[in-house]
């Protein structure tokens, strides 16, 4: 098995990364192989300065794309490491792919070669993030930045089928991302897509259970499984989140820092420290299309390329996106509300 990562594109070094993944190499389940994809003078300095490459597998490419370059242009580079990475993918050579590359870049490239899941219109970023009584699904966290009712109404299946095929829950509670709870709340397409979900789950025995609507402020409280939004605001909302948290425990250590404190108490904060730093986590996972496609932040720390491998190895195994096609399939198959009506394949 294999999974192919991408070392070119992001703002960090692609030597940073596969240094990283070396370190790394010992905890990565051994039955994973790791496909890197880079330009050919990047391949030739890693193979040069690292004798023992063992468990590597190498696919010199001849373009790379940048974080400025327009998606749709980009796209059309054949030669990229993103392009490469999706055709291999599409072939089934690889069983996952992941790229901290030009995110526009990656969806479009993912959504024109690879065949999309039944009823998808729109694929959407899919983010796990820590709650007080485990994580929540947010989608979508940066994909498409304005959505129609209908996409929020997919993104919504979407996030139930992978709660239930990734966390075990039988019925997902799946809540959309508003200025208030009243049903009223928010622009046209929240309020649109508020009654599409209502209508339907009153008609329709899904596997997923609609609860309305959450406000910002709730969104780590762990009273939903899925929340759903456009990828502008869940954009905004991952990394003000982000933001927050960095700042909190930085002042925090700080404060500790100028007075005698227990080393339990310190311990205690490194670990708090750690279940919020994005940074440990996976990265988002393009849902929508047949192929695990795993998306890192552009600024990520070398070590979140190896979080991503573990978590992308993790859903390989779980054989998630099969899981996903059924649960999709079964959920466009009760809903007779047209809104699920297949897409056409792109190929």
């Amino acid at each position: 098995m294999r999974i192919g990562v991408d070392l070119m594109g992001s703002d960090n070094s692609p030597f940073a990364f596969f240094e990283a993944l070396v370190t790394a190499k010992h905890s990565i389940d051994p039955a994973f192989t790791l496909a890197v994809i880079a330009t050919y003078s990047v391949v030739h300095e890693i193979k040069l300065k690292y004798p023992d490459l063992k468990g590597f597998e190498f696919f010199p490419v001849s373009d790379t794309i940048g974080m400025e370059d327009d998606p749709l242009i980009s796209a059309r580079k054949k030669g990229s490491s993103i392009a490469v990475g999706i055709r291999l993918l599409k072939k089934r050579y690889l069983d996952a792919f992941i790229s901290a590359g030009n995110t526009g870049a990656l969806i479009t490239s993912a959504t024109l070669q690879l065949p999309r899941l039944p009823g998808v219109r729109r694929p959407a970023l899919l983010a796990l993030l820590p709650t007080l009584t485990g994580t929540v699904a947010i989608l979508d966290i940066g994909g498409s930045v304005t959505c129609r009712a209908d996409h929020l109404v997919q993104f919504a299946y979407m996030g139930a089928a992978f709660q239930s095929c990734n966390q075990g829950i039988e019925r997902p509670s799946v809540a959309l991302l508003n200025i208030g709870i009243e049903p009223q709340k928010g622009n046209s397409a929240v309020r649109k897509a508020y009654q599409i979900l209502s209508d339907t789950s009153n008609r329709v025995p899904l596997n997923m259970n609609f609860v309305g609507n959450v406000e910002g402020r709730e969104v780590f409280q762990g009273g939903v499984d899925v929340i759903i939004t456009d990828g502008f605001t869940g954009n905004v909302l991952l990394k003000a989140s982000e933001g927050v948290s960095s700042f909190i425990f930085s002042h925090i250590e700080e404060i500790l820092s100028e007075k005698q404190c227990d080393p339990s108490l310190s311990g205690s904060l490194q670990r708090l420290k750690k279940e919020f730093n994005y940074a440990e986590y996976p990265g988002a996972i393009l849902c929508g299309v047949e192929g695990l496609v795993v998306k890192c932040h552009g600024s990520s720390p070398p070590r979140t390329l190896v979080n991503s491998i573990n978590g992308a190895i993790h859903l390989v195994k779980q054989n998630v996106i099969s899981k996903l096609k059924m649960q999709l399939e079964f959920l466009c198959g009760q809903d007779d509300s047209n809104i699920h009506r297949v897409a056409p394949t792109r190929t």
